[in-house]
């Protein structure tokens, strides 16, 4: 019988394991290889964001804020008192406005008209509030709405506070229906807070109006679409 300890056997097994540490040799030089051609594609497309607020260092003007801090668009933290001052308790959620700057949007609103169809909306009072439109008829949040989502978002991360959204239709279509649909509204935006940004369910509550209170009246199109909403109010912080 042959003896399969000896030297010879140990020999013929050399070659197996050369090879196989040659094999992860290549694989880690090519795995070197790969990241920095990514981090070199990263740099130059501008994507490294060091602080991780979500705004590229190549954009940032703050690129040292604070881990989980709410940022502006250009990458600057916003003050906790910023943010509050959006939101009086038991009012509903608008913007923050220097005496200047709401001048001006005041005279900018003033002066708009956005054309809906042939109908003409028209500007209408507390156009600073927070207000997340629908289309007729529907539940659903448009992705040209989610902008309004952030602001809410940004306000929910920078406070302790709890929000009531309160949901609203035109005035066509039987009351019933009316209720159920923004009852329906309502909870769909409190769906995208807790599901996609990660909101405690239980600081958000739901209120269902109906057609109930309109901002404006109903006569036309660009009239009954500026009733088709969810507000939010601020409650006990």
């Amino acid at each position: 019988m042959t003896d399969m300890s000896g030297p010879r056997a140990y020999a013929r097994k050399m070659p197996v394991r050369s090879s196989s540490f040659a094999a992860k040799l290549s694989l880690g030089l090519i795995c070197v290889v790969c990241g920095l051609c990514i981090s070199g594609a990263a740099l130059a497309l501008g994507w490294i964001d060091s602080d991780l607020d979500g705004v590229p260092d190549s954009k940032d003007a703050c690129p040292h804020s604070r881990p989980n801090a709410v940022v502006d668009a250009k990458g600057c933290e916003i003050r906790r008192d910023e943010i509050a001052c959006l939101a009086p308790e038991g009012q509903l959620l608008g913007f923050c406005e220097s005496a200047a700057q709401a001048a001006k949007n005041g005279q900018a609103r003033q002066n708009k008209q956005v054309k809906q169809g042939e109908q003409v909306m028209r500007s209408i009072g507390e156009s600073n509030i927070v207000r997340v439109y629908f289309a007729f008829a529907s539940a659903e949040v448009s992705i040209d709405q989610w902008p309004q989502l952030a602001k809410v978002r940004d306000f929910l991360s920078a406070s302790d506070a709890r929000l009531t959204l309160v949901g609203h239709t035109d005035n066509i279509g039987s009351e019933a229906v009316n209720l159920s649909l923004s009852r329906q509204r309502a909870e769909r935006v409190k769906q995208i807070f807790v599901q996609d940004y990660g909101v405690k369910a239980e600081r958000l509550s739901l209120v269902a109006k109906g057609a109930s209170q309109p901002v404006t009246d109903n006569f036309g199109p660009g009239e009954r679409a500026l009733n088709r909403r969810v507000e939010f109010i601020v409650e006990a912080r």
